[in-house]
């Protein structure tokens, strides 16, 4: 009982709070060292508190930040009103401080913190004998438990709460358990008791008029919905929710919503619009300063690149959500994105890794008491068995797993379940079972308008049927998943988006191309067919950038749109790595120094990606295709000159083929060499030639024995991918090569016979692909007036004499050397150039390719900034070191600097395989040079200076290493 002044209930002073405190209330925040004015009351001091709470509630939607500053607000009212009130009031005062302190612990993700504060809460409220605020304390308390994965504390709280609130004749309060109750239930995976309680809570709430506690409920039982397969109810309630929250003005709800949408487009496979709905997300969350949700949503775009296969960016994105979900200490959801960071690790080729953080995951899922979670793990272990071709391991995993996400109506783990045990019987021989399997997951598949399940699927069956001898058939389903495919694949913002997400369907590409030879041996296809498939899905980003057509005078997307300038935070972050870069440079033999350096370098890198891909989000119409334009191999034929062929190499399961096209024929050539046994003597041959780039004075004497064994590798290289194509191209002075994996690192000018090297007779390009080939040969040639050149004098000690020799042979030369050559220079000028001479230490970063760079005297130019160049049809000579090599992407696109300068509009590039000699480098660019002035063309140059170059030095390091790309 009270003691003191009379004390109305609590029920009155909350009717009458705005009545007679919020006036109060306001006037003593303006002047909060004063008290209210006619002095401290019991009732005034409960008044304040209570519509302190009601503000803390109405903002937390809306503004989080204001009701975090609400709960400072509560505890300076509490110590200001204790002295002047009595003991009941002042409890009850301070009570309602903690119940909002609460509250603001949870917005700001400390869990912890927050039961704390809402147990002290209902503790007060109890001691003062109001059991009904008391038990309302402890339903947002049902949501913090369950964030920190105690599942079991969190039911017993709701089912206690609701009790209560029922016996104080508060439905409305219980509603809001049976949210909580739902929400409980959805995050341990259990949809169908989650639907129930969601879809009571909705009725309730909506026939109460809370419209906020209502779009709540409805997007729970959204999601609850898409678990179990009902998208299009779903959908609908996703839209509802979006739609009235931004209305009322319920800030945090519209972001939720638009995150949900998200989810909703990446599961149908929308990849283009789930990419920017994350990313919109993320910005909500930051803005409104929701931590708990902002590392949430990091997972999920984590999830984003893993579907498409971004392995590296993925990696990092679940390493930050997974910081911050430990520090939030989110244990549920640390375990996830735990086990999600093992599949990456599994796909990117490091089984024992993923093995190991596999049970680390499942032992986390079991001490939260999330059975779904060790389902989840069963799953993914099984598709790593896959991987490492053990069916009967993969079929135990999935079978497992199944058996859980079909008790709990889990449509899309159960569908994901079913096609890992299609694809363990397709291992196992089993065709026509796996067929039978493939077929009924791809019909659940399309009853569900899932896309990339679909894809899945058809592909397995196709491969299924083509295990059986059904190649009609099994044409008939991959050529349909192509289709597919390519219908996803196009709408995707960005050349490392598109090339990823093309390269995790190598079986479907590979399932075509070996139908398609099939099909030419049996006189069903053509030698032009089969190039084309070969073709299908070489550097497809690369020709579809440049097929835009587009005159580069403003920056362009990734997808050749024209955009604004890049941001601020953009130009922040390059203008950063670049002052990192010439610290590092300038930091010599520090070696301590320089790790650490190259560790902040590393991440602003990363951070430089990441902000650059969500940048492109936003200019990037969602569903808008990227450009495309079919070609011909007879256009192809046309463009070829009497003496001038296209090789293309390609290889099927283990056997090397060819594709020759001249002018008169178009021939295919099978079982060249096991592909096997080129890789290896490639890695051979560049062992042996590169071991001259480690101190070459020091081993010349030794030269005329390293020749022999270089040229060893290069005639076995003869003999395996070049001797058997000799009498188709005996007629040929001039050859396109599309290389095949490693093949891009052969000095094809240095094959050897036994008698000659190739480059006596015959001159090379490299082209990424056929279609790219075409396109280059189809080119008018530009004639060599005005040369820009960028030559770092002060540490190339030859790069004066190329600059000399440059200035006495061509008619106008802009030269830049020593502290002038910038890449600012480059920006400037390189847009009139027709050549464009760089002369430079360069690096090749296996790591990020990206980030392969020129170093020039203002810091390195990397092929990510190269892409912002400008040129216009300029032929481009990189003068130093590695500048060929990229990262070869099993076909699809090979990223680093030849790539970044045709990308910005460069008719072709002369660069390097390996690591340079300065001084025959010089000599060789000087012969070169001369080559172009007297009118020849650049592969016709070329061909010429690596004549003059041997005839100094015999061994292959140093006059074999430039080639060609693009136009030759």
């Amino acid at each position: 009982p009270a003691t003191g002044p009379r004390r109305r209930d609590a029920a009155t002073v909350i009717r009458d709070g705005t009545g007679f405190a919020e006036a109060a209330l306001d006037n003593w925040l303006a002047n909060p060292h004063a008290p209210p004015a006619g002095g401290w009351s019991p009732d005034l001091a409960r008044g304040m508190a209570w519509a302190l709470k009601a503000r803390c509630y109405a903002l937390w939607s809306s503004e989080p930040a204001k009701a975090v500053a609400v709960a400072d607000t509560a505890a300076r009212l509490a110590h200001a009103a204790q002295p002047h009130v009595d003991a009941a009031s002042a409890a009850e005062v301070q009570a309602l401080a903690h119940w909002v302190w609460g509250i603001a612990c949870a917005i700001q993700g400390d869990m912890p913190a927050a039961v704390r504060a809402l147990d002290a809460a209902a503790e007060g409220f109890q001691a003062i004998n109001q059991r009904h605020p008391a038990a309302q304390t402890q339903v947002p308390k049902v949501m913090a438990l369950a964030m920190m994965g105690q599942r079991a504390a969190a039911t017993q709280c709701a089912l206690a709460a609701q009790q209560e609130l029922l016996a104080c004749g508060d439905h409305a309060t219980a509603a809001k358990v049976l949210l909580n109750v739902g929400n409980l239930n959805l995050r341990a995976d259990l949809f169908t008791e989650a639907t129930q309680h969601f879809r009571q809570a909705r009725d309730l709430f909506t026939s109460q008029g809370h419209t906020e506690q209502a779009i709540m409920a409805g997007l729970g039982l959204a999601d609850a919905l898409v678990a179990t397969g009902h998208l299009e109810e779903a959908d609908q309630l996703y839209v509802d929710a979006s739609t009235t929250a931004q209305v009322k003005g319920h800030a945090v709800l519209h972001a939720i919503a638009g995150e949900s949408m998200a989810l909703m487009n990446l599961l149908r496979g929308h990849y283009a619009q789930a990419l920017t709905g994350l990313k919109n997300s993320l910005d909500r969350y930051a803005a409104l300063d929701m931590p708990q949700h902002l590392a949430i949503a990091q997972k999920q775009l984590g999830d984003a690149y893993l579907q498409l296969r971004l392995l590296p960016e993925s990696l990092r994105t679940y390493a930050a959500a997974q910081r911050r979900f430990d520090e939030l200490e989110m244990q549920v959801d640390s375990a996830t994105t735990a086990l999600q960071r093992a599949r990456a690790l599994a796909q990117l080729g490091k089984p024992a890794a993923a093995a190991a953080a596999f049970e680390q995951a499942r032992t986390a899922f079991l001490r939260c008491d999330h059975p779904s979670g060790a389902a989840k793990v069963d799953l993914a272990c099984a598709e790593l068995a896959l991987a490492q071709q053990r069916p009967a391991a993969a079929m135990a995993f999935a079978q497992a797993a199944s058996g859980y996400f079909q008790s709990q109506s889990w449509m899309e783990c159960a569908l994901l379940a079913h096609a890992v045990q299609a694809e363990a019987l397709l291992q196992q021989g089993q065709a026509q079972a796996a067929h039978n399997a493939f077929n009924a997951a791809l019909s659940r598949a399309q009853q569900l308008h899932l896309l990339p399940a679909q894809l899945r699927c058809l592909t397995g069956r196709g491969l299924a049927a083509m295990a059986m001898g059904q190649s009609t058939e099994a044409m008939a389903d991959l050529l349909q998943a192509g289709e597919w495919l390519e219908e996803q694949r196009r709408t995707l913002p960005g050349d490392e988006i598109r090339s990823a997400f093309q390269n995790q369907h190598q079986g479907l590409s590979r399932g075509l191309l070996r139908l398609t030879l099939a099909a030419h041996a049996g006189g069903q296809a053509d030698a032009a067919q089969v190039l084309h498939r070969l073709d299908n899905t070489r550097a497809r980003t690369l020709s579809e950038h440049l097929d835009l057509g587009v005159e580069p005078t403003q920056p362009q997307s990734a997808q050749g749109h024209a955009t604004a300038p890049p941001t601020p935070q953009l130009g922040r972050l390059r203008n950063q790595l670049a002052w990192l870069y010439r610290r590092l440079r300038d930091n010599g033999d520090r070696a301590e120094a320089s790790e650490a350096l190259v560790a902040q370098l590393r991440q602003l890198e990363d951070e430089l990606l990441e902000q650059s891909r969500r940048e492109r989000l936003l200019v990037a119409a969602p569903g808008q295709p990227a450009a495309h334009s079919d070609w011909q191999v007879t256009e192809l034929q046309r463009a070829l000159g009497p003496d001038e062929a296209v090789l293309a190499y390609g290889v099927a399961e283990d056997e090397l083929f060819a594709c020759v096209v001249t002018p008169s024929q178009v021939l295919v050539c099978r079982a060249l060499a096991s592909w096997a046994e080129v890789e290896q003597t490639v890695r051979s041959m560049r062992f042996q030639i590169e071991a001259l780039c480690h101190g070459n004075a020091a081993l010349r004497p030794h030269l005329p024995a390293m020749s022999e064994r270089a040229l060893s590798h290069l005639q076995q290289l003869h003999r395996l991918v070049w001797a058997p194509l000799a009498r188709e191209l005996r007629h040929v002075q001039h050859v396109v090569v599309v290389p095949q994996g490693v093949l891009s690192t052969v000095p094809f000018a240095a094959l050897n016979d036994g008698q000659a090297y190739l480059a006596e007779t015959l001159r090379f390009s490299v082209a990424p692909s056929a279609r790219l080939a075409l396109r280059a040969l189809t080119q008018t040639p530009r004639p060599t007036h005005r040369v820009l050149v960028l030559a770092d004098t002060e540490r190339l000690g030859h790069a004066a004499d190329e600059v000399a020799h440059l200035r006495s042979l061509m008619p106008h030369v802009d030269a830049f050397v020593g502290p002038q050559a910038t890449g600012a220079h480059l920006l400037q000028h390189g847009p009139a150039a027709d050549a464009i001479h760089l002369a430079c230490h360069a690096q090749f970063r296996g790591d990020n390719p990206l980030f392969s760079a020129l170093h020039l005297a203002d810091g390195p130019l990397t092929a990510e900034a190269i892409g912002g160049l400008q040129l216009r049809g300029a032929h481009v000579v990189l003068s130093a070191c590695e500048t060929a090599l990229g990262d070869h992407r099993e076909g699809e696109e090979l990223f680093g600097l030849p790539r970044a300068f045709l990308r910005a509009g460069a008719s072709g590039v002369v660069a390097s395989l390996w690591p340079v000699d300065d001084h025959a480098t010089a000599a060789l660019m000087a012969t070169y040079y001369q080559g172009l002035r007297q009118g020849l063309s650049p592969s016709a140059a070329l061909q010429a200076a690596q004549r003059s170059a041997r005839a100094l030095n015999c061994h292959p390091f140093y006059w074999a290493a430039f080639s060609v790309i693009g136009r030759g």
